[in-house]
């Protein structure tokens, strides 16, 4: 039973995921946004993936997996808020936090 929650949890979020991006690129195409916005949704799409899987999925401690989800959450929260209030610092800081994210969950990868 397990296994099939992991599995629909996954599926769920893998779509929500390609859907945010997909939002994206529809904005961007009709002119309603930006290439930057698209990005950081891309950045929030990877956050709901990759937190799921870190906090389903992952065997290890639990906190390590909220604070990896922590960071991609922060990163694109950042990124998204440079993007939009036209701080070019802290998109920066968003980038570099969503790379440190990645990063972090590559290594807890079982």
């Amino acid at each position: 039973m397990r296994d099939r929650l992991a599995q629909a949890g996954t599926a769920f979020t893998g779509f929500l995921g390609v859907a945010l991006v997909v939002f994206g690129g529809y904005r961007v195409r009709y002119g309603t946004g930006t290439v930057e916005e698209l990005l950081a949704l891309a950045f929030l799409g990877v956050a709901v993936v990759a937190g799921y899987r870190s906090l389903a999925i992952h065997s290890g401690p639990q906190v390590n997996a909220v604070g990896n989800t922590a960071l991609f959450l922060g990163a694109a929260a950042a990124y998204g808020g440079g993007v939009n209030l036209g701080v070019d610092a802290v998109a920066t800081a968003g980038q570099a936090l969503f790379v440190i994210a990645v990063a972090y969950f590559v290594v807890r990868l079982d």
